[in-house]
Order: structure tokens, then sequence, then C-alpha cells
């Protein structure tokens, strides 16, 4: 009798981490902001750090600061903060070249010190070199600034930055034509390139302008972890409508099957309505319009309670609606006998709004009692509301992270035989009981005879309805065909019914007696 395998090869089991991880539903912030280079297509800000961060990048003195401030500092009912923001420049005008140093610059008294310097810079490829700067005179930075674009005349501005605290050097041509280099060492004078910090300098070459719909197109090709792309730049319905438009050819012409949505704020309520009126014509989908008469950007307030959902937790899904509005204003101010009399009321108000589809802050309460809430309105598409729509774009990313690390763990996942088709099934099965867990996936649920037509007609199968409304989902795989084999390929059929949400329910009172 021979030794068994293992008193050679001793077998322990070893647990393998994931290749990929599933992440929130970010915000993604398109900025005007010249310090964002066209070196990156993004910058991200996430963790315990991230105001800090954002601050120290930005300054605190743009809007956007206050804004991902309340980002972060959302806390849904379910206890789920935002953990990251994504920020992407838009071109929205066409960009100069610049260079821009650390903080590692000469002392001023250093520069006063020199009264001949130079320094050469490459511009639009030409060396231009600034020679006979004179510091003798310079008090504070900003002074140094102006000397050193006196030596660049008609070539570039310089400025000390505050917020960097180091110089930043603008080419005066803008596009992607105009290009910018590294300093070097001046050939005259006092070489003075070593005072400037720009040893490891962020260099930015020039970009074109480009619409907002490029941006997104840009921005989506990029690969950004960002889901919900929105700005505080004033848009106007030429920036909206090809925006839109572009989400539904980059999507397949729907809102599920994507993995980003567009957020949109407006001050005027009937811009908002108008725009509205046109996406809805065109049967588009995919976009958070949001009503904001008091200027606090509700749209952010939208793009926080997305990125707050855990879908890996019980019951992680949540409803948009009553979501708690924290330090914004409601529009629900109607109240005055002179608002009554006039027929301005609170509920004609939001009915308004929900019929066009337009998110908004309101409050809800009995007399002095009252509570402040984001929500109605919300998403336009089939079912008209955005928790379904979002729910359905985090179900696919969980299909997707499941097909992806089997295929980075494994040698191969085989294309036919009872053994291929089930280790797919295990793939589609954890996260579709995950989606039931965390209620994006109904249980024991009901189907309109219109759905039972619909799942047999595209199954092929007459018990598949049944399998949806008993189990919440049915999946098959689909029959190999030539081409499948060729493109090696296996292609699946997902139906589920989706848990949706209550917004409103309708008591009805019937009273008989004698």
């Amino acid at each position: 009798m021979s030794l068994p395998y293992s008193a050679i090869v001793p077998i322990s089991a070893t647990v393998s981490s994931a290749a990929f991880t599933t992440e929130k539903k970010h915000i993604l912030l398109a900025m005007v902001n010249d310090l964002i280079p066209t070196s990156v297509p993004y910058l991200e800000f996430s963790g315990a750090s991230a105001v800090t961060d954002f601050g120290a990048y930005f300054g605190q003195s743009i809007p956007e600061y206050t804004q991902i401030q309340k980002y972060f500092g959302f806390l849904s009912k379910g206890g789920s903060a935002p953990e990251k923001a994504v920020i992407a420049r838009w071109f929205k005008e066409a960009a100069a070249p610049f260079i821009k140093g650390s903080s590692d610059i000469n002392s001023v008294a250093g520069f006063k010190a020199v009264s001949d310097g130079s320094f050469k810079i490459t511009i639009d490829g030409e060396d231009v070199e600034a020679t006979g700067l004179n510091f003798s005179s310079v008090n504070y930075y900003s002074d140094i600034a102006n000397v050193l674009q006196g030596g660049l005349t008609g070539k570039a501005t310089v400025v000390y930055n505050t917020t960097t605290k180091g110089f930043i050097i603008t080419s005066l041509k803008t596009g992607s034509e105009a290009t910018i280099g590294a300093i070097s060492e001046g050939t005259s004078g006092t070489d003075i390139s070593g005072f400037l910090g720009m040893e490891n300098p962020v260099l930015s070459q020039g970009a074109n302008a480009e619409t907002f719909a490029q941006f997104c197109d840009r921005i989506y090709n990029a690969n950004s972890a960002g889901y919900s792309i929105t700005t505080l730049e004033e848009l106007t319905e030429d920036d909206i409508v090809p925006a839109v438009q572009w989400l539904q050819l980059a999507t397949g012409g729907q809102t599920y099957n994507t993995v980003v949505r567009l957020v949109f704020n407006f001050k005027d309520k009937a811009t908002a309505k108008a725009i509205s009126a046109t996406l809805s014509a065109l049967s588009y989908t995919g976009y958070v319009l949001t009503y904001d008469p008091y200027g606090e950007y509700v749209n952010i307030l939208d793009c926080a309670i997305c990125a707050s959902i855990d879908y890996e937790v019980v019951n992680g899904a949540i409803n948009f609606n009553f979501q708690p509005a924290a330090g914004y204003t409601a529009i629900t101010g109607l109240g005055t006998v002179v608002d009554y009399q006039q027929g301005l009321t609170n509920s004609s108000l939001m009915e308004e709004l929900n019929q066009a589809k337009i998110s908004t802050v309101y409050s809800l309460g009995f007399g002095t009692q009252e509570q402040v809430f984001y929500g109605f309105g919300l998403m336009a598409g089939a079912f008209g509301s955005e928790d379904v729509q979002v729910n359905e774009s985090a179900l696919e990313q969980a299909l997707q992270l499941s097909i992806i690390n089997a295929l980075a763990a494994l040698n191969k996942i085989k294309a036919q035989g009872a053994d291929a088709a089930a280790l797919i099934g295990s793939l589609l099965g954890t996260p579709l009981e995950q989606f039931k867990d965390n209620g994006s996936i109904a249980r024991n649920g009901t189907l309109s005879n219109t759905d039972r037509i619909s799942i047999a007609q595209a199954t092929g199968n007459p018990d598949a309805a049944d399998a949806v409304a008993n189990n919440g989902y049915y999946f098959q795989i689909q029959p190999l065909t030539d081409n499948d084999i060729a493109n090696r390929q296996v292609r699946v059929l997902i139906c589920y019914l989706c848990g949706g949400v209550i917004n409103k329910v309708q008591i009805i009172n019937r009273i008989y007696g004698a």
C-alpha cells in the first residue's frame, strides 16, 4: 500500500482576495478650474482627509469646496455616507498650457539679492529666455511674479498662487496646439531657474474647448469610478439636451446597462419644466433634474444620497425619496392667506414638480412639527423611480465583477458542458441572491399578464414567469451558436422582479351604518 499524496504534499485551505471589488456610486463633479492639468483625466478625493485634501488643492474660497463638505457630510438613514469624490476638468473654453511649481521656492530675501536674473522656458516648442530680471525692490511673492512676467512679455503670464504656494506660468495661447515645457538654466546674468520651485513641476498642455456632452463622453471613456455626473456650472438647454442624448447612445438607448447618470440643477422652475418637457418628448432617460430656487445646489444632495448606498449589506437598497436634507431649505414655504387665495399651495407646487419629474427639497409635518426631505419627481424612466434605475446599474456592475473576478482568478472558464453551465450559473447566482438580500430584487412578487407574456416570449419557457414571481429572478444560459464559439462568448438572459419603493399610500374610507 502506497502513501497518500497528502503525506508528501500537505494541503491547506487559502482564501484568495477578489481582483476587483464593488465601489459605491460616487459623484463625478465637472469643474472649470485652471488648477486641474490636462496630464490627468481626473482627480480622486477619498477617506477621512477628503475635504481637507480638496481644500488644500483648490482652496476653500470656491463654491465647490462648500459643496464637497456637504457631500461628504451627508449621512443616510441607514448610517452610510459617501466615500469618494471624482473631480474632472470641463474645458468649457479652450485652455492654455501651464507649468505649476511647488512651494519649494527661494525666500523673498533670496530673490531681492538678484538684480540680473535669468531663466529659460520652452513655449510652443521655442526656447524663451527671460533676462535682466531685477528683484531688488520686491517685498512679496506677487511682486516676484510680476517681475517674472515682465521677462516673458508677450509669451506668458506668471502668478503666485496662495493655495499652491508656488508660481504658475501660463502661456498666452490656447488650444491643443499650444504647448509648454520645463524650466531650464538662463545663459546670462544670475541663473534663477533653481529659485522657482520648478524642479518637479506639473506640466499641463493646451486643450480645445468641448461641449458638456463631449466632456461626458471623454470622462466616460477615461473609465473613472464616478457614477453621477454633475456640475456647479450654469448649463443651458444646448448643453443639457445633447449630453442626455449622448447618454442614450453611449448606453444602448436606456438607463439600464449603464455606469453613469446625469444630474442637472435649476434655480428657475420654468426653465426646468421646459427642459424636462423636451427630454420627455424625446423619451430620454437616465437624468435627474433638481429644482433649487435658493442656490443651495440640490444636485449635490442627490449625488450624495446615491453615493451613500451600500449594496453589500442586508436591506442596503434605499428609497431616494424621504432621505434627510439637513442644511437645505425646503421649497414648501407657502402658507399666507394671499398664497392660498391665489391658489398657491405646497401640495399643488409639489404635484407640479412631480408631474414634471423634477426633484427638490421639501418638508412634511403636522402643525409645528416639520421634517425636511429630498425627493419626489426623481428620475425619468420606465418605472419613473430613481432607485429602480440606480439599483439596476448596481446589479449590472455586481454581475460584471463576479464574471471578471472569475476570469482573473481561474485558468479558464469552460464554454461547453454541464459543468461549464454550472460554473457560470454560480457566478450569476451569487450577486442575484445578494440583491434579493439588499432589497433590489423582490421576493414572492406579483407579475402582470403583460410581464408574464413578455418573459415567456423572451425565454421560450412558459414556467420562467413563475420562477421570477416566486424566486425573484430567472436566468438561462443560451445555446452556443457558431458566432458564440468564434467569439468565445456565452450569452445569458436574465429576468428579475424589481423591488421598487412606495412613495404614497392612498386610503379609501367607506363607512356604512344605520
